[in-house]
């Protein structure tokens, strides 16, 4: 399933569950939050695109690329965090879009496959509903593209993520031995909870520094002597 991975890029579509007024945009189109005093309109943002920006911790303010009018939950935005560049659409896949389900989301993102494949599975991870699972699968079919593959798309992210933090945890487990901190990180690992497995994996290392400072003296010398390699000077003769 991994082999079906773009190399580059990702193109997701999720459903919407619940959407409302929770951000606005200024006159630059820049995405706010509701009570900003910059705002100059509303923006419905929804369930996935709020808890997307979320689980994306130190990424560039958000821009509207196409900013709402009348239909409100209508609009796209881009952002960046890292080497991940990133687009959210929101769109009306059947009817006049009068109801929230009627509505899904385009993420899209373009940079190293390994954090494209962590942010989605930090997402799935933080939403109360599985994103692939649309409310009007024929309409999705015949107006978006196919879900069954769009499906497997994000369970290949979620499957690419997953591998990549089991090896994080083993290589800690070769590098460092065994410890309590290393089950965390598996449980954490099974639960789906990658900050909490980062955090383990953290925990030990800081262990391992704290311990490598111990065997330091203070001007920076090893201190890895043992008593034979302590050399005997005898005074005596320089007494007389």
């Amino acid at each position: 399933m991994l082999s079906d991975l773009d190399p580059t890029k990702s193109v997701l579509h999720a459903q919407i569950r619940n959407a409302g007024p929770t951000h606005g945009h200024d006159a630059e189109g820049n995405l706010r939050s509701r009570a900003h005093p910059a705002n100059i309109s509303a923006v419905y943002l929804g369930d996935v695109a709020q808890t997307l920006l979320k689980v994306l911790q130190g990424n560039t303010t958000p821009v509207m690329k196409e900013m709402p009018g009348f239909n409100e939950q209508r609009w796209e935005f881009t952002t960046r965090i890292g080497d991940i560049s990133l687009s959210v659409e929101s769109y009306s896949y059947w009817g006049f879009g009068l109801i929230t389900k009627c509505y899904a989301n385009t993420i899209t993102m373009n940079g190293p496959l390994s954090e494209r494949a962590r942010i989605i599975f930090d997402l799935v991870a933080a939403l109360p509903h599985k994103p692939w699972e649309m409310a009007w699968r024929g309409r999705f079919d015949s107006k978006v593209g196919d879900s069954i593959q769009n499906e497997n798309s994000w369970a290949s992210h979620i499957e690419k993520a997953r591998e990549d933090l089991g090896e994080m945890i083993e290589l800690t487990l070769l590098q460092k031995g065994d410890s309590v901190e290393i089950e965390i990180a598996r449980n954490a690992l099974a639960d789906d909870n990658a900050p909490a497995v980062l955090r383990a994996l953290a925990r030990i290392e800081a262990d391992s520094i704290e311990i490598e400072v111990e065997d330091v003296s203070p001007d920076g010398l090893a201190l890895e002597l043992g008593e034979e390699a302590i050399p005997f000077v005898d005074l005596s003769s320089e007494e007389e």
